[in-house]
């Protein structure tokens, strides 16, 4: 950040300012921020029409309408808003609102991961095709788009049209934030390095046993190896859909995952997995009362909050991120928690129920500009960040609230970017947030994986093809979720694995791999 930087944000909160008092006009002016480019554009915002924003991820669980967030995106936008945020979970919340047909005006959510996708949703007409608006009322999202050409892609549906307001990442360290981690402090007494292959993984786990670990290895096995193939991704396999040679594979189907499930099978057998894997009852005891040696977790929920509650309780406990685990030293996986530049998690749609969809479009295209990346990633400036020689630095505020509130707690009030949204996340944001060194290593070690080379990116399918994938999935999930366990369990034998696949794929499972291939080809073709 430069002088004309701060310039430039202290001009377009007065202009804010101005729209507030008078309903006036918004001018951003060009200006750069971290690589971000944002465009001219004239934002008239209307006193008198109120915008209604469902939302369950904006805020962190806060009420957007009582903290510094909500109020000051209002008041740099001018708009009147109400902030909907549902107290139940967010997923009968939803099915609730959409059965409801009382749309807000505005939804953040991932409508990928809705039964039947966006597109059913664009047929069934509840969200709007924004193609037709963006070049008038959002300049700031179609500079952006222009800019990015592989971010617009994944945006863009088959048919063509954007129908949402993205969230994005401007840099690969942000992309990679889970992983592997194991006590170094239990491993230097048994001197052994940080694990890197499945063999030194078994080495890491008997020592920490050893040690009196009862549960060495404890993790969310499902949630992990669907997700991230944290250990099945060592035989080049993952419990769920994923791209080899140009198509779409499933895991289980896949020669690989016996091999992967016949070792989880052994470790558990000689008591290096948690007995209670299934279900684990409380990962917090088992990580800070040392039955834990090595989990995988978050470099923010997980490393951070571990490595805080135990400096004074254990001044010697260490959490280490590890790599993601490959078979021979050198290699590495292609599985692992890096993630797209692009992330729908916190997409905005505008819905048909919207009467001023030009308020609408403004509003939104307000994360893209200046003002509201520097909102969106630092909150308001003199409270939650103030500028150092140029650059936005959290104030105690956030790094040492007095309300004795977590980082991540401080900062559900006045920003996005620990959550997600329409805008773009800057990485000073978590260059701030990761103060510790084992945070800062897990960047970077999380990172040295191939992953995007079998990432499936976000496929669109049609209506037809969502439903005939959803009831497929719905009876082989069921079943993929019961008999990983009983495998590495031993309550199956693996030599019952060949009439498991047959099971699946009297589910139709087969079908189902079609259909994203076919799904993956229209992506290609974009």
């Amino acid at each position: 950040m430069n002088v004309k930087r701060m310039l430039v944000s202290a001009a377009l909160f007065a202009a804010a300012l101005i729209a507030v008092s008078g309903c006036g006009n918004v001018k951003n002016i060009e200006t750069k921020s971290s690589g971000i480019t944002y465009s001219d554009g004239t934002y008239p915002m209307s006193c008198n029409d109120t915008l209604t924003v469902w939302s369950s991820t904006l805020g962190g669980g806060e009420d957007m309408n009582e903290i510094p967030l909500g109020d000051e995106w209002k008041k740099q936008t001018g708009v009147n808003v109400e902030f909907i945020q549902p107290m139940n979970g967010s997923t009968e919340a939803f099915n609730v609102l959409i059965a409801s047909g009382d749309l807000p005006d505005i939804i953040v959510a991932n409508l990928y991961t809705e039964p039947g996708g966006i597109m059913k949703f664009a047929n069934d007409n509840i969200i709007v095709p924004l193609t037709d608006y963006i070049d008038e009322y959002a300049p700031n999202l179609k500079k952006y788009l222009d800019e990015h050409t592989d971010i617009a892609k994944m945006v863009r549906c088959d048919n063509g049209q954007y129908y949402s307001f993205p969230f994005a990442m401007e840099s690969d360290k942000l992309t990679s934030t889970a992983g592997a981690v194991v006590r170094k402090d239990m491993l230097d007494k048994a001197g052994l390095q940080v694990p890197e292959t499945i063999d030194e993984w078994h080495t890491a786990l008997a020592a920490v046993k050893a040690q009196g670990a009862t549960a060495p290895l404890s993790y969310d096995l499902l949630f992990w190896e669907e997700r991230y193939g944290v250990f099945l991704g060592a035989y080049g396999t993952k419990a769920d859909f994923y791209i080899k040679d140009g198509e779409v594979k499933y895991g289980y189907l896949e020669p690989e995952m016996r091999e992967g499930l016949s070792t989880l099978n052994q470790w558990y057998s000689e008591g290096l997995i948690d007995q209670n894997i299934v279900k684990i009852a409380d990962m917090d005891a088992n990580i800070m009362n040392s039955v834990t040696g090595g989990s995988c977790m978050w470099a923010g929920g997980g490393i951070g909050k571990y490595m805080n509650a135990m400096k004074d309780k254990n001044p010697d406990f260490n959490l280490a991120p590890a790599p993601y685990p490959v078979l021979n030293k050198g290699e590495k996986s292609q599985f692992g928690s890096k993630k797209f530049l692009y992330d729908p998690s916190g997409n905005a749609f505008i819905t048909t129920n919207c009467k001023n969809i030009e308020l609408a479009m403004r509003f939104l295209d307000y994360g893209y500009t200046e003002a509201g990346h520097m909102l969106f990633n630092f909150g308001v400036e003199g409270e939650s960040y103030t500028l150092e020689k140029g650059e936005p630095i959290y104030t105690d505020k956030i790094m040492h609230n007095e309300e004795g509130l977590s980082v991540s707690d401080a900062m559900n009030k006045y920003i996005l970017a620990n959550n997600s949204g329409p805008f773009i996340q800057d990485v000073r944001y978590i260059e701030q947030y990761y103060v510790l060194d084992q945070q800062k290593q897990a960047l970077d070690v999380w990172s040295d994986c191939d992953t995007l080379s079998t990432k499936l990116p976000y496929l669109t399918f049609t209506e037809e093809e969502s439903s005939k994938v959803s009831a497929i999935m719905n009876d082989v999930e069921t079943c993929t979720s019961e008999m990983i366990f009983k495998f590495i369990m031993g309550i199956e034998p693996l030599e019952n694995y060949d009439s498991f696949v047959s099971t699946l794929e009297g589910f139709g499972i087969r079908d189902a791999i079609n259909i994203y291939n076919d799904a993956l080809e229209r992506y290609n073709a974009r």
